[in-house]
């Protein structure tokens, strides 16, 4: 590592150096910070970061803009950025665990406790106290992201609560109970309802011969619980309250034998005779199923299982339960076994292991009697000493369980009533669970810490492949590992099965088992070792066999459904249902783990499922269920997208036919936020979904659908996309013979490459668009041709050209009789003539375009009119009407989420500023522009760059004008 250095966050974020203290002012770029350095060492996806920068809703491509917080953030640094290094799939922090204090805090825990475990108070003392000094305040307290707040701060809040408690518990030990004694009185204000400090506090004025007043501790302690809850105080602390009323010697701590620091006495309840042991005592029961020799990864997983070891045989706790769930074949047992061998030393008095078969495919569970007698075995009972009834073994099982410290991994458990049964009654235990059930009833009832197990990395998936293959064969084929991982949807059991194929014939290269599982059709069919356990589809089914009807049919439904992702309210249409009857089989379908509810409101699943669904469907229901299903999937997005359209801009063409149909649900968009919030979060979906119109016979779907997306694209800077769509609808267009539609797809094609930058490209669509609207007798259309044509002549500096065009382009909208596009050609025909450096003429026509603007209410037109002002005046000198008229652009285009015309629009009012003489505000405008433009890819940033390193050019480039005209 380049430099030594610190990075702190159990207080506000501190970065340093030697002496050298680094201070990272931007919010975002502390973010990112934080994230990496929780996991420090261990690579954060791109998908991750952009999670808790936006606390959950990250944009549709974040990827850019993660970068540059990023590459801002190593600046900030300095050379303690050398630390931040690309690692896929995203970005790693090199940092030891003493370097991060949270890091280092949970690790001292650690050891604190396991030293207090084995009685060596002094040492244990030390390293917890050790561990409390690194607090100076509210972990996390200047990271705003809610998202990492809320996942770290209460796990650090109570961990730091354990250990205080166990620092204070070494220190009776140790004899220092005159010294606790203050500390203990302002917990015991502080925490009134927490009985252990309530403890500790009446053990420490009893050996310092305050016997009154520790009794008076306990009444005050007392009244707070009966006020605050209404309840007693527990055994533990009634049972030391008598003890100090009798005057009870054995509490002292020199009347314990061997006196300070004796291993193994509890410094609050003394250690009394214990009975003699049997002649032959059973040995711990080690009934752990044989670790996988080839687990990897899963290092954030298996630190929060660390975490959970600090809980156990807590004084004055309860039972620690922790529930791993997650989709089949996702690798929950290989993850419960694996720490269960890692840990095995924790738990003395040995593990015990069953396989519930909550998802068998003999569909019947182990019962829990059948599960508490198998335990009862384990545990050397006598058969004549096990009682005949069930309830009666149950309470056998917690009798003998009640004081070991003992590891039980309840494997495939089916429900929390399956398991309930097999909870220890007091602490000093700690129960394991997987399903692929939730089972949130036995977190809100139990308290069971539920982990989420989601499909590993692509470096731990690939990592899975060269532990089971060997690292020769994937160095020698490193895309044939990459698509196998891809084709296996990073699935532990799918990669697993193809590496086993794969190894079964080391004749045959990485590439052909990858060219097996290529075909969709038999990918399912090729990932089967030849066992029921070991085959991905006969694992799926144990799951879906267990659905109930409605779900089963949602599920298979979703099969035809394009992903990556489905809305609740688009799975309504998708299955022609009423809401309530989808949500409830959407929940089902969670709750078994077949699905994933990755936002509110949002569902996914892998692509190995998707496929299993969509082979379900088949089997199950006829073609034309199937395609009546996409047809209504169909309905509802293109009549969503087309209000949404619409709300983003008013003078849209119609751009759905008719009235839904019968079973079809749109959602109701009714402004333009709610528009552009909706077409962010589907924008993927409905990309895929005009796709799948075009595969599918959908020609009318798939062209409305494109040109449903023209404006959410084209003003949030996806113009790839817009490009991408609109040859799809151009395809389907032709095949349905309809010229108009084609007119109107080349325009859109025209448009998607002048923002581009493509002026070649872009003429070649706007001319078939004039031929073909000319051809048909659509004057609007010609004339909205001529309108895009005139931006691109601007793009290649033919400025007469493009005034032509923009001129033609006004006569065709007067007789078309269409106000819109007539104040668009004046807009264009007066920015035109500025360009030309005619700008009387240039405000004429401009000041039309805005009479005009007016009549028929266009935001986004009214925006690029006062673009066109802006730079009118500025050419004139006037610069105070020129910042006006750029200020009253650029709030219209944000408000509008323009980002690409505001940027532009920004970058003309940065050269304003700049001829006005406000240099440094000057460049602060041009660096807010050049941030929107590196984050949408934009070819403009290179001309914003240079501004700041060397001023405006005499004139402003046409090029950075482009993306304000010639809009429709």
């Amino acid at each position: 590592m380049a430099v030594q250095a610190e990075f702190a966050m159990l207080g506000p974020l501190r970065v340093r150096s030697g002496e050298a203290i680094f201070r990272v002012p931007a919010a975002r770029q502390r973010v990112v910070l934080a994230a990496l350095a929780v996991r420090a060492r261990r690579a954060v996806s791109f998908q991750h970061l952009a999670e808790v920068i936006w606390d959950g809703a990250p944009p549709a491509k974040p990827e850019v803009a993660v970068r540059n917080y990023v590459s801002r953030l190593r600046q900030a640094l300095g050379p303690v950025g050398e630390r931040i290094v690309t690692a896929a799939p995203g970005y790693l922090l090199e940092a030891a665990d003493d370097e991060v204090d949270l890091l280092a805090f949970a690790q001292l825990c650690h050891d604190g406790g396991s030293a207090l475990h084995a009685g060596a108070w002094q040492r244990a003392s030390d390293l917890l106290g050790e561990a409390l000094r690194l607090w100076r305040g509210v972990p996390l307290a200047d990271i705003p992201s809610r998202s990492l707040r809320d996942e770290h701060v209460p796990v650090l809040e109570s961990l730091r609560l354990q250990a205080t408690e166990w620092r204070l518990e070494a220190g009776l030990h140790t004899g220092r109970h005159s010294e606790l004694v203050p500390e203990l009185e302002a917990l015991a204000r502080e925490q009134p309802l927490h009985e252990r400090f309530r403890a500790q506090l009446m053990i420490a004025l009893y050996r310092s011969g305050r016997q009154a007043e520790a009794l008076a501790a306990f009444r005050s302690g007392r009244a707070a619980l009966v006020d605050e809850l209404g309840i007693e105080p527990g055994p533990d602390l009634q049972e030391l309250h008598q003890r100090i009323l009798a005057a009870d010697p054995g509490l002292l701590l020199d009347a314990r034998p061997g006196g300070p620091d004796q291993p193994g006495q509890s410094a609050a309840v003394p250690a009394t005779q214990s009975e003699p042991a049997p002649a032959q005592a059973p040995a711990p029961p080690r009934q752990m199923p044989t670790d996988l020799r080839h687990f990897v990864g899963r290092k954030d997983e298996l630190t929060r299982l660390d975490l959970l070891l600090t809980e156990v045989g807590r004084p004055g706790g309860t039972v620690v339960i922790s529930a791993i769930g997650g989709t089949p074949g996702i690798g929950k047992t290989a993850l419960a076994v694996h720490w269960a061998h890692r840990v095995a030393d924790e738990f003395p008095d040995g593990q015990l292991y069953i396989n519930l078969q909550g998802f068998h495919s003999s569909g019947s569970p182990v019962p829990p009697a059948e599960a508490v007698r198998d335990f009862l075995d384990a545990l050397g009972t006598p058969p004549e000493r096990i009682p005949a009834r069930p309830e009666a073994q149950s309470a056998l099982y917690r009798t003998l369980v009640t004081g070991k410290r003992l590891l039980i991994v309840l494997d495939n458990a089916r429900d929390g009533d399956q398991v309930r049964p097999l909870l220890p009654g007091s602490p000093g235990c700690l129960v394991l669970i997987t399903s692929r059930a939730t089972l949130a009833g036995l977190a809100a009832a139990d308290g069971a810490h539920l982990l989420a197990l989601d499909r590993p990395t692509e470096s731990e998936a690939r990592g899975l492949l060269a532990r089971r293959l060997g690292p020769d064969l994937m160095t020698a084929e490193p895309w044939a590992a990459d698509e196998l991982i891809e084709l296996c949807a990073r699935l532990p059991l799918a990669l697993s099965v193809a590496a086993a194929r794969a190894a079964a014939r080391p004749r045959f290269p990485l590439a052909a088992a990858a060219a097996e599982l290529r075909e969709t059709a038999g990918r399912l069919d090729a990932l089967d070792a030849g066992t029921a356990a070991s085959s991905v589809q006969a694992v799926f089914s144990w799951s879906y066999k267990q659905l109930s009807e409605p779900a089963a049919r949602m599920f298979r439904l979703l099969g035809v459904h394009p992903g990556p992702d489905v809305s609740a309210a688009a799975a309504v249409s998708l299955a022609g249902l009423p809401m309530p009857a989808a949500r409830a089989a959407l929940r089902e379908l969670t709750a078994a783990s077949l699905l994933t509810e990755h936002l509110p409101g949002r569902y996914a699943f892998h692509d190995l499922l998707r496929l299993y669904a969509a082979r379900q469907a088949e089997a199950r229901d006829t073609g034309r269920e199937r395609r009546a299903a996409v047809h209504r999937m169909l309905e509802h997005y293109l009549h969503t997208a087309a209000a949404a359209a619409c709300a983003l801009d008013a003078a849209q063409d119609m751009l759905a036919d008719g009235v839904p149909e019968a079973g079809v649900a749109p959602e109701a968009i009714t402004d333009r936020d709610q528009a552009l919030a909706w077409f962010s979060a589907e924008h993927k979906v409905l990309l895929e979904c005009v796709g799948q119109a075009s595969r599918d016979d959908f020609d009318s779907y798939a062209r409305q659908l494109a040109w449903t997306l023209v404006a959410y694209f084209d003003r949030a800077g996806h113009w790839q996309d817009l490009a991408a769509s609109q040859h799809v609808a151009l395809a389907s267009a032709g095949r349905l013979g309809d010229q108009e539609g084609q007119a109107r797809t080349h325009r859109n094609l025209g448009r998607a490459h002048v923002r581009l930058g493509q002026a070649e490209q872009a003429r070649a669509h706007l001319s078939q668009a004039i031929e073909l609207s000319r051809g048909i007798g659509d004057q609007a259309g010609e004339a909205r041709a001529h309108l895009s044509l005139s931006v691109t002549f601007q793009l290649e500096h033919r400025l007469d050209e493009s005034l032509a065009s923009s001129l033609r382009a006004l006569s065709l909208a007067e007789s078309a009789g269409s106000p819109i596009l007539q104040a668009t050609a004046c807009n264009n025909a007066g920015f035109g003539y500025a360009m030309l450096g005619d700008y009387q003429q240039a405000l004429s026509y401009c000041q039309r375009a805005l009479d005009l603007c007016r009549q028929v209410d266009s935001p986004s037109l009214e925006a690029s009119i006062s673009d066109s002002l802006g730079y009118a005046y500025h050419q004139l000198g006037a610069y105070h009407k020129a910042t006006v008229s750029y200020l009253h652009a650029f709030g219209l285009f944000r408000t509008l989420g323009a980002r690409g015309m505001s940027a532009s629009t920004l970058s003309n009012l940065g050269d304003t500023q700049y001829a006005a003489g406000d240099i440094a505000t000057a460049h602060d405008t041009w660096r807010q522009a050049l941030a929107i433009l590196e984050d949408l890819n934009h070819p403009d940033a290179g001309q914003v760059r240079a501004k700041l390193h060397e001023g405006p050019p005499q004139r402003a480039p046409v090029a950075s004008r482009q993306t304000r005209t010639g809009t429709e």
